[in-house]
């Protein structure tokens, strides 16, 4: 009675699953296997990808987002409205901040550079814990910080003389400005700002009458930088936030993701397809079989259901292991590629800003990759199900 139990109260399931362990037909069942390597390799690929580029995503904006202004206030004073705005959980810290363009000259070369004009005192914190050599609190005075890459690039060393060219405009138009400064401090940060930024004291500007060469206004830092938006901004005076100004640069991350998450979506797209076959194989294997049951009184629901439950069985254990696996090398991406790095004697981030590979696996994705995959493999294994119950059972049984 109790070896009954299974056969009687879940005849689907316990047929489904004795052709999923007993098949005659060889060929069908490679496919079958096959078909759950395919898709297990398929989800694997998806996530540890998906998982990687996240985590180059989320590096290069907690690389910018160290370095340039979450939101930045034109104004030289802040207005009493303004102050009160800033005066809330949201906002770490508020200080002076000078923007501008200038050239750094040296020995016939020349580099454009971004000029942040900060307090000594009590600024320059966002880059504290980047700096490689010096001392911010040198930069009083004439004192200039610049990226390591780009100090080593141009031949400076640590007490070179500098020379920055700032365009100064006047009546008549824009003349050249040549004012000298010491290297006092180099920065590595790991990102682009390391080639295109120069931190001065913001007294000096004032000093030299530099503040018409640029802006100046307060440099906002948030709490949550990825929060803010352009278009919900209270501020009184003008703002922008860091999106503003490198916006288009995640963007485009956000399309090569995509596109990238389509490209390899095609593999369980496959995987899909050779379980269509994999199913078409098994209800043509099977049609004896389904001649009898329908001779013994099985409904149409019944006969579907047993080819269906086996379809999603596999497309459910395909997409766990794929999951399982995917997200176990995401976890240990960057062992994995110094292992591969040491078996191949080559480095695959070398010149890159990155002295590890990043990887951040998000629920959310994983969701997106599980529900796209069992969508997927339940489409290819609807129509070869419904073909099953189509079977004449006269026609077969006389066939055979």
């Amino acid at each position: 009675m109790h070896d009954r139990l299974p056969n009687k109260f879940f005849p689907s399931v316990w047929i489904s699953f004795r052709y999923l362990v007993r098949r005659n037909n060889i060929y069908a069942a490679l496919i079958n296997w096959v078909t759950l390597l395919g898709l297990v390799l398929g989800v694997t690929i998806l996530t540890v990808v998906t998982s990687v580029m996240n985590g180059f995503d989320q590096e290069i904006k907690d690389r910018l987002l160290g370095v340039v202004p979450h939101v930045y206030i034109e104004t030289r004073v802040l207005s009493a409205a303004d102050r009160a705005l800033l005066e809330t959980p949201t906002v770490v810290g508020v200080e002076r901040l000078y923007q501008g363009e200038a050239m750094i000259s040296r020995s016939g070369l020349a580099q454009a550079v971004k000029i942040y004009g900060i307090q000594p005192t009590d600024g320059g914190g966002f880059i504290a814990d980047s700096l490689v050599s010096g001392s911010l609190s040198l930069l009083t005075g004439a004192g200039i910080a610049l990226g390591e890459p780009l100090a080593r690039s141009m031949g400076f060393s640590l007490g070179d003389p500098i020379i920055l060219v700032f365009p100064q405009p006047t009546g008549s138009g824009v003349i050249p400005s040549i004012q000298r400064f010491q290297l006092v401090a180099t920065f590595s940060v790991g990102a682009d700002p390391d080639y295109q930024l120069a931190l001065i004291d913001i007294a000096r500007v004032e000093e030299l009458g530099m503040t018409n060469a640029g802006t100046s206004g307060w440099r906002v830092t948030l709490a949550d930088p990825l929060s803010v938006g352009s278009d919900s901004l209270p501020f009184e005076s003008p703002a922008r936030t860091w999106a503003e100004e490198f916006g288009e640069l995640f963007r485009a991350i956000q399309i090569e993701k995509g596109i990238m998450f389509a490209l390899l979506a095609l593999i369980v797209g496959i995987a899909a397809f050779n379980m269509l076959s994999g199913q078409a194989l098994l209800v043509n294997d099977k049609r004896a079989d389904i001649a009898i049951l329908g001779t013994m009184g099985a409904r149409c629901r019944t006969i579907v259901s047993i080819f269906l439950v086996q379809g999603l069985f596999l497309s459910t254990i395909g997409i766990g292991l794929g999951l399982l696996l995917g997200v176990t090398i995401a976890a240990h991406a960057d062992t994995i590629v110094v292992l591969l790095e040491a078996m191949t004697g080559t480095s695959m981030i070398e010149g890159t800003y990155f002295s590890v590979v990043p990887s951040e696996i998000e629920a959310g994705d994983l969701v997106v990759i599980a529900l796209l995959s069992f969508t997927l493999c339940s489409a290819a294994v609807i129509r070869p199900t419904l073909l099953a119950a189509k079977a004449n059972p006269a026609v077969e049984l006389h066939s055979r």
